[in-house]
Parts: structure tokens; C-alpha cells; sequence
């Protein structure tokens, strides 16, 4: 019974999610690309993301979700420095990430940007594209993920380096906080919680509350060297806590 739900579910949402995602992203990458073309890059930004917000809303409500954002008022002033730090357990973090109209780019693999369409939405939001197996591209992802920092685009980095199979935090990579440390930018840790129930175990009938938890940000440039050192284990222990406290879905019993 959960499989044919989940199916259903699932089946629903692509039907009605690719034909508006098909129409809004040609239509954000026509006009993204011109502006960008043009240099104006900033104004690319506000543009393509302006067009492709309803999409992430018919996502969300298409799967049977709903975002419910808290401590918005954390998040940086636009074309500041900062990177976000959240927890990764499912493919509806970046959605719900995006719903709080931020649209950070992210150091995505290679295959991603294969995909038609997707790999011109991506070039959109300054995405990152890596190959794992090469230790050179590594280092030129990092070097150009900073760069979109420095330049007032901010980056998303899912520090666990890989998603959560179980829907339990795992260990934060210190090595994921470079971009922040190198670009001297501010860190904003982010706990979401129930997003795995809205896909990946996507077998409920009802609505599934995603909470999405913006955390004070830490400003890196003000963290001496022990602060550093230690700082991949302060972000994960404040998203740690933060997720904690969140309320589960469904309702843990009592």
C-alpha cells in the first residue's frame, strides 16, 4: 500500500510539475541569458529567479508539502558574502532552501549538467560543475565557487558530503567549509527536517510539513584560527540541535 501511494504521489507531481517547468525555466533561461550576455549578471539573477519561483512553489505543492520557514529575518542582506550550510537528507532540500527566495548556486556533479534545460538553470545560478574523479577539478570547483562568493553570489554546501539514506545527520566534512574560510564569508547554517517524507519516503496521505530553520549567521572573517579549526563541529552541532527540536512527521508518539 505505501509503494502504490508513494507511486501515485509521484506520478501526479510529474504530471503536473514538467510542463511548468519546461515553459518558466525556457522562458527564465531566454532572458537570464541575455542579461547576462549583457554583463549584467545581477540583474540576470533577479530576473530568472523572479520567473522561476512559481516553479519551486507548484513543486512543493504538487508532492503534497508544505515549506514552513523559520528565522528568515537571519539571512543576509543580497550580494553579501555567505555560503549556506544545510543538512542533506533528500532531493527537496534545494527546493525548500529556494523557497525562502534565496537561490544559492551549488558544486554539483558533471552528469547534472547533461540534462537539457537543467544544465542551463543551473549555469543561471552560478552552479559549480565537478568531477569527483579528477583531484584537479576539485580544486578549480573550489577556486570558482569562491569566486561566486567574493562576487556577491552565495553558494550552498551540504557539508555530510552526500545525501542521508536514513534521514539521520552525519558527521560534517571539515573540508565543505573551504568556500566560507577562503572567501571570508559568512556561514548560515540551515536545519530541515521531514523533507525525505515528501519523496524519498514519500507514502503518506495528507500534507507534509518541510521545516526549514535559519540559523544566526557565523562571520567567518572574525573567527580566529582555533575557531576554524573547530568550526565544521560548531555548524553541525547548531544544525544538530536546531533539527532536534523541529517537530517530526509523522508525530513521533509519545
Amino acid at each position: 500500500m505505501k509503494s502504490v501511494i508513494k507511486f501515485l504521489r509521484i506520478l501526479i507531481a510529474i504530471v503536473f510539475i514538467l510542463p511548468v517547468l519546461i515553459l518558466l525555466g525556457v522562458i527564465a533561461l531566454v532572458f537570464g541569458s541575455i542579461l547576462r550576455l549583457l554583463n549584467l549578471d545581477k540583474l540576470s539573477d533577479k530576473v530568472s529567479t523572479l520567473i522561476l519561483q512559481p516553479v519551486v512553489w507548484w513543486i512543493m505543492f504538487f508532492l503534497g508539502t508544505r515549506v514552513k520557514i523559520i528565522g528568515k529575518e537571519n539571512l543576509p542582506k543580497k550580494g553579501e558574502k555567505y555560503c549556506v550550510i544545510p543538512n542533506h537528507s533528500s532531493v527537496l532540500d534545494i527546493p525548500s532552501i529556494f523557497s525562502t527566495g534565496r537561490w544559492p548556486g551549488a558544486v554539483a556533479k558533471k552528469e547534472a549538467f547533461k540534462i537539457p534545460l537543467i544544465n542551463g538553470l543551473m549555469w543561471l545560478i552560478h552552479c559549480v560543475k565537478l568531477d569527483r574523479k579528477s583531484p584537479r577539478d576539485a580544486i578549480k570547483a573550489i577556486h570558482d565557487s569562491v569566486n561566486n562568493v567574493e562576487n556577491g553570489f552565495p553558494m550552498m554546501i551540504f557539508p555530510e558530503g552526500t545525501r542521508s539514506k536514513n534521514g539521520k545527520i552525519a558527521e560534517f566534512k571539515a573540508g565543505s567549509f573551504k568556500i566560507a574560510t577562503r572567501a571570508k564569508a559568512k556561514i548560515v547554517p540551515v536545519a530541515i527536517k521531514n523533507s525525505r517524507q515528501g519523496f524519498e519516503d514519500a507514502h503518506y496521505i495528507g500534507i507534509v510539513p518541510i521545516y526549514v530553520e535559519i540559523l544566526p549567521p557565523i562571520d567567518t572573517a572574525l573567527l580566529d584560527e582555533e575557531e576554524l579549526r573547530t568550526l565544521h563541529t560548531r555548524v553541525e552541532n547548531e544544525i544538530r540541535d536546531a533539527y532536534d527540536n523541529l517537530p517530526s512527521f509523522p508525530k513521533k508518539k509519545k
